[in-house]
């Protein structure tokens, strides 16, 4: 690993401040001393300086086989528990080690040894040591961090209105928003975009629940963006499914209006169950639309059809908040907590069009993103060169024509994000089209080429067998990338699918940096680095969190980034000589939109092969990268992404990954890369028709992505390279539930 001196103390145990810890009681209800550091690992030099005394590091032997989901600041991490609340002894702790649970794996001696065990046992009983930060601008030897490195955060934090609250009078008040649907939820076109869906076709509701305070009540107020319809039957309020019968639901009535976009509806029986509602009762609803049109009198009706069905929603009765849980068709409620890897954002499974898995928007959507959300991905899905919409029936966006270029890659969005999904290679000897070569500077194609300069093709594939410990013969593949009549240094990148932005954003940059170790202080053989970039525009050092190599810090440079070398468009976060092209306005939506794309859920959690492959997973020592959980915080603007448990499968750290995987373009970092998110990995192939896995597709199975890993992810290749043809079945088994 290079550049890493300036990273020394943003090591595993992030920037402690010593001889101040809580007063923790241990097994014996005494108050445990914080125990002797371990002996520090040999100094790894850069430029004269060494690791240093990590005097709060973990054991080593933690942050080799327990750090991935026992983060080492305490916070649990995939349902493991935080181990500075355990109060069992020692031989308890060794006993449930031994043992494993439903998602640890049991760890035989030769894996952690007693001693090991007893070791962790006595750093964490000792209590969670105070985090501090660095106040003084320019720190002095051994203090937290080199000034030349220190970052600004990306958000302040930002009160919101909770999507949840709780009134003085124990009513429980939910805040929703929702878009319309072309038919019922197990139909075909339910979560596609119909024509003109970005105009006069979202709404915001809200949820009074009036059961948590001992009465059987539920209101609900319905706030469309149009007014409705005064002509025919009004809106539809469909309630309380029935299970087994797909679309149909037990109470189908009508709704009173108090205005031309304001209307309401109560409900005190369970349909469903014939009595009074309960704590804990899945009541659903779904609205009815008939939006006003010529029917009406109107002279300037809305274009398109004017009625519609909207989402299925589902709420969990005296609880608040939507929930992704459905019986249909299966009879299995699900996904539960678990399964949620977006958090509160996590959509309900799709079983109608599951290739629209990476389309649509946040189960926790609010009135005031919405349409915002619908307006961005019509710019998502617009041609820059005649403003034309990548879906049938939609009007051209005059506005949007002749921005593009004038030079290119693409001319919208979606041609490189595939049902908003990620891009593939190209076929061997076809021109690339949603992979792109990036150039670092090149003196004079700039850092990406584009279509006006040349194009890449892939030439061939060079190809290689590797032999796993049973005999299995695995055939590794990479793309030959070549550009006809030019010779440049370049790196081939697809684009990556974009679920769960907004949310890796919301996590604090204390918690990425808190399992930096660029100089492998703790020898766990893990020396992720995060990567710091100047923000465009500011000029202010930022963390880097997106990107193949984190080379941007926001939702918003992605956005401006994507705009600017794919398709020549100019942003206000990167404007050209005569300023954007993109106005204020609708750069906003776009990154709303990219911003609070969905995380689809996890899938069969229950199978006990599922649940063996994420033992095995943990096992091999793939969650040091690939952390499991994460938190986000209170800081983000929107509302939907603050205080998520999310499970995104990623440190959003720089690793070296060896040289199979380096490529051209950066010299000494090209072997480095971010830890890419697994949440909707196993719906890849769903979604886009096969398999295309790192960062220019080569992978074709998760067997071939994890065989071509080397460099820090050494270990956990080979081991899994050693496992049984069963247990790798396992470990991809696992992937796809993703």
């Amino acid at each position: 690993m290079k550049h890493l001196a300036p990273w020394i103390a943003l090591s595993v145990a992030g920037c402690w401040a010593t001889g101040q810890v809580e007063d923790p009681v241990g097994d014996a209800g005494t108050p445990n001393p914080r125990p002797e550091p371990n002996p520090d690992p040999p100094a790894e030099t850069d430029g004269g300086t060494s690791c240093g005394p990590n005097v709060n590091a973990p054991p080593v032997a933690f942050t080799r086989t327990c750090a991935g989901c026992h983060v080492t600041q305490g916070t649990s991490s995939n349902n493991a528990p935080d181990l500075y609340a355990y109060r069992g002894t020692w031989s308890q702790m060794l006993a449930t080690v031994r043992a494993g649970g439903r998602v640890m794996p049991p760890f035989r001696p030769e894996q952690i040894s007693t001693e090991e065990v007893q070791q962790i046992h006595g750093y964490f009983a000792a209590g969670r040591p105070v985090a501090t930060a660095c106040p003084d601008p320019n720190p002095g030897p051994g203090t937290c961090e080199d000034p030349k490195w220190s970052y600004t955060a990306l958000h302040s934090p930002t009160p919101q209105r909770p999507i949840v609250e709780r009134r003085p009078d124990g009513v429980i008040v939910t805040h929703a928003a929702g878009r319309v649907r072309q038919r019922h939820e197990l139909e075909g076109t339910y979560n596609t975009f119909g024509p003109h869906y970005f105009e006069n076709r979202s709404y915001g509701f809200t949820i009074e629940d009036e059961v948590a305070a001992g009465r059987s009540r539920l209101k609900v107020t319905y706030r469309p963006e149009a007014p409705v319809s005064t002509y025919g039957p009004g809106t539809n309020f469909r309630t309380w499914k029935v299970y087994g019968d797909g679309n149909v639901f037990h109470s189908n009535g009508g709704m009173t209006q108090l205005g031309p976009q304001l209307l309401e509806a109560e409900v005190t029986r369970n349909a469903r169950d014939q009595r009074e509602l309960r704590v804990g009762d899945i009541f659903e609803v779904e609205f009815g639309i008939f939006i006003a049109g010529q029917n009406d009198g109107d002279p300037d009706a809305i274009e398109g059809r004017t009625s519609y069905y909207t989402d299925t929603f589902r709420y969990r009765v005296g609880v608040g908040g939507l929930s992704p849980e459905n019986r249909d068709p299966s009879g299995i409620l699900g996904p539960g907590e678990e399964g949620r890897s977006g958090g509160d954002g996590t959509i309900p499974y799709i079983y109608a069009e599951p290739e629209t898995y990476f389309s649509q928007m946040m189960l926790n959507m609010q009135e005031e993103n919405v349409q915002a959300f619908l307006e961005g991905r019509r710019l998502f899905h617009t041609r820059f060169d005649d403003g034309d919409h990548s879906e049938n029936g939609n009007p051209i966006f005059s506005e949007q024509a002749g921005k593009l270029g004038p030079l290119f890659n693409v001319t919208a969005c979606v041609d490189c994000h595939e049902h908003d999904g990620r891009g593939r290679p190209a076929d061997v000897g076809q021109p690339l089209e949603s992979m792109v070569l990036k150039l670092y500077g090149h003196p004079t194609f700039g850092n990406q080429l584009q279509n006006q300069e040349g194009r890449g093709v892939i030439s061939r594939y060079e190809t290689r067998s590797v032999e796993l410990a049973d005999g299995t013969t695995v055939e590794l593949r990479r793309p030959v990338v070549e550009v006809p009549g030019q010779s440049m240094a370049f790196s081939a990148r697809i684009a990556r699918q974009f679920v769960g932005m907004g949310l890796l954003e919301a996590i604090a940059e204390e918690d990425l940096l808190g399992r930096a170790d660029p100089l492998d202080c703790n020898a766990d053989g893990i020396s992720g680095r995060p990567q710091l970039i100047s923000e465009p525009g500011t000029g202010i050092m930022r963390v880097g969190r997106y990107g193949w190599r984190a080379e941007k810090v926001s939702v918003a440079h992605q956005v401006a980034d994507a705009l600017e070398a794919d398709l020549g468009v100019t942003s206000p976060m990167m404007p050209g000589q005569e300023g954007a092209e993109l106005g204020n306005s609708d750069f906003e939506k776009l990154v709303r939109y990219v911003s609070l794309t969905a995380v689809p859920p996890r899938r069969d959690l229950e199978d006990p092969e599922v649940q063996r492959g994420e033992q095995l997973f943990q096992q091999l020592g793939c969650v040091a990268c690939h952390v499991p959980e994460a938190r986000t915080g209170d800081r983000h603007p929107l509302v939907e992404v603050q205080h998520q448990t999310i499970r995104p499968y990623t440190d959003l750290l720089l690793h070296d990954l060896g040289p199979g995987l380096a490529d051209d373009s950066r010299g000494e970092d090209a072997q480095e890369w971010r830890t890419p998110p697994l949440w909707g990995i196993g719906l890849v192939e769903t979604v886009s028709g096969e398999l295309h896995l790192l960062h220019d597709g080569r992978a074709r199975s998760f067997p071939e992505a994890v065989l071509w890993h080397g460099g820090e992810a050494q270990g956990p290749r080979d081991r899994f390279a050693a496992l049984s043809a069963a247990d790798r079945a396992l470990v991809v088994r696992f992937l796809g539930s993703l």
